[in-house]
């Protein structure tokens, strides 16, 4: 019960309240909201880079010491008839991973690279151009870049087809020196193969190589020399 100089809230005083309080709540939830964006931004930026990263390190690693290399694209794709065994593949399944595939005598043999959640990958493996003479290309390199793009967030239009491709997360463009392909068997030549020709040198998204060379064993030295003694 009120006393004579007591008295409640009036209407205005209780929507006053209910506006303030309203107030702060909007500013805290979209802080809050904002907090989660940039986290899961942060989150998808990680992710993108360490796969972009890890990858380049692989390909790098693979193909120093490949005798044998061949670039293609999917539609291209190599059959069963045109791979060896000790043949490996590096490619972006339709799961979209890149993976590191061995030929084998009991089969293929699939090792996951990169894996994101939150973003896709890809790849582009070409022939550098060579700067020192017109219109040629390295033999014995490999250029190739990898990527991570977003899912939910359009770009620039890359190849100028009209539709922006989705913004680039990361990105890593490097280069190769093939140490041991062998001169005149290095490579393919064909018409699937991107990296025979200088009329075929657009970038693909595969590449096959192989390690395992034949080995050279020499003879008996002939002529009557003595080795050196």
């Amino acid at each position: 019960m009120l006393k004579a100089d007591q008295r409640g809230f009036s209407l205005v005083e209780l929507l006053l309240t209910i506006i303030l309080v309203s107030v702060v709540l909007a500013i805290g939830y979209n802080a809050f909201a904002y907090g989660i964006k940039a986290w899961e931004n942060y989150v998808i930026r990680q992710e993108a880079e360490a796969a972009v990263r890890l990858t380049s390190l692989v390909i790098t690693n693979e193909i120093n010491y490949a005798s044998y290399l061949e670039i293609r694209k999917k539609a291209d794709d190599w059959t069963s008839t045109e791979v060896q065994g000790n043949d490996r593949l590096i490619f972006i399944n339709n799961a979209g991973d890149i993976i590191l595939r061995a030929i084998t005598a009991a089969g293929n043999v699939d090792t996951t690279i990169a894996h994101t959640e939150k973003s896709t990958l890809e790849l582009s493996f070409s022939k550098p151009v060579d700067n020192n003479i017109p219109a040629s290309y390295l033999d014995n390199s490999l250029k190739f870049s990898v990527k991570a793009r977003y899912t939910d967030k359009d770009g620039v239009d890359e190849d100028g087809d009209g539709i922006p491709e989705k913004a680039v997360i990361y990105s890593s463009n490097s280069a190769v020196l093939i140490s041991n392909m062998l001169e005149g068997s290095g490579f393919p030549v064909s018409d699937k193969s991107l990296y025979s020709q200088a009329t075929n040198c657009t970038p693909g998204d595969r590449v096959l190589y192989r390690t395992t060379i034949e080995r050279f064993n020499p003879g008996a030295p002939g002529g009557g020399f003595t080795c050196g003694l």
